[in-house]
């Protein structure tokens, strides 16, 4: 992408429909572009009327220059949108006014690989997770490939930025937060996953697979967590590891009920 460019596009129908439908990043949508071909497709078609609902302009594109529009790298599906960069969400905003006593957060301690950034963003929309903070450094920019990547769970999940995550933990255990750490180390002080009773609201840190979570960061948090592997390979990817601990956070919640 440009960086001179003040917009982006949106490629697909899951990303264009959770856009118009939930904007978690309160993105300017410019305008929905279709290709004529896929008109009738019921999918777009319910796009399009949500679309016109919120009086956003709708341009019917000749599917020869609607495939110029779109990258060769990406199945547009025959629809995109032009939009502004995703703005990320004010943490402070949310810990004064939309905290809940289930509210679960990701915070990711270095993440830099886009791949594993996109996954985790759609596994935090699967189980129910309301937001990620990632640092100001070493992390991994938002863009149409990470949107693309989690299948427009960018557009549903808000994406929270802080300079210190030292100094994020401490303010969310001000406000009643538990917060837990992952670990491949087994000690006497962390916790297999299976024996792990969580407590909310909650916020889970994950690392990268390379370095792990800080030491800093681990030392503020209240339990550590790991993953019981049974196999020769003793880590996993770090979007498959979230995968397992959110649905084992979900599960509890749906007991509670």
């Amino acid at each position: 992408m440009d960086p001179n460019r003040n917009h982006e596009y949106l490629y697909g129908v899951n990303p264009v429909y959770s856009l118009i439908a939930i904007n978690a990043g309160s993105r300017k949508i410019y305008q929905v572009l279709v290709s004529k071909n896929r008109i009738k497709d019921p999918r777009i078609r319910s796009i399009l009327t949500e679309a016109e609902k919120k009086n956003i302009e709708i341009v019917e594109v000749d599917p020869v220059q609607f495939d110029k529009i779109s990258s060769e790298d990406v199945n547009s599906q025959g629809i995109c949108a032009r939009v502004s960069p995703y703005n990320y969400n004010d943490l402070e905003r949310y810990l004064n006014k939309g905290v809940s006593d289930k509210s679960k957060l990701v915070i990711l301690d270095g993440i830099t690989d886009v791949g594993n950034f996109g996954s985790i963003i759609r596994n935090c929309n699967a189980f129910g997770f309301e937001g990620i903070i990632i640092p100001d450094r070493r992390s991994v920019a938002l863009n149409e490939r990470v949107s693309k990547i989690s299948a427009g769970a960018l557009e549903e999940v808000k994406i929270f930025r802080v300079i210190n995550i030292v100094r994020t933990l401490k303010e969310l255990k001000n406000k009643g937060f538990w917060v837990y750490g992952t670990t491949l180390d087994m000690t006497p002080e962390v916790k297999y996953l299976d024996e792990v009773n969580f407590a909310f609201p909650l916020a889970l840190v994950l690392g990268s697979e390379d370095r792990g979570i800080g030491r800093l960061v681990s030392a503020n948090c209240d339990i550590m967590v790991s993953i019981r592997l049974a196999g020769r390979m003793q880590s996993l990817n770090v979007s498959v590891a979230s995968g397992i601990i959110l649905y084992k956070v979900q599960e509890q919640v749906e007991r509670a009920k």
